[in-house]
């Protein structure tokens, strides 16, 4: 892997040793996930770390491929059904069409 030019070289060989472990972990890589991989890495940055700043509960970052399978997952998922409110004259997106909830329409809401 050929680094950037504007990594320092004693970067380079702390960022090899973290690439190599990393890939260890994550045996199950497509070749497009470690062709991004490769090309974050040789920006100098960490293969655990991600640029979209997604962090787990605790605050600590997610890694990089866990971070691009999150985003493919969510491209993948269908978008909720919009809504059309003729009041506003726009398309809407329902709370309710945000999570994914079952409502049993003979269910008495709280509201009328």
């Amino acid at each position: 892997m050929r680094f950037n030019r504007n990594v320092p070289r004693e970067n380079r060989e702390y960022l090899r040793a973290e690439l190599k472990k990393y890939e260890a972990e994550f045996d199950d890589m497509t070749k497009s996930e470690k062709d991004a991989l490769y090309k974050w890495v040789a920006s100098g940055r960490s293969p655990y770390d991600n640029g979209d700043y997604v962090c787990y509960e605790g605050g600590c970052p997610v890694d990089f491929i866990s971070a691009l399978r999150m985003w493919e997952e969510m491209a993948n998922e269908e978008p909720p059904v919009p809504v059309y409110d003729t009041e506003l004259d726009k398309t809407v997106f329902l709370a309710t069409d945000l999570v994914h909830t079952e409502i049993d329409s003979n269910e008495e809401l709280p509201f009328k």
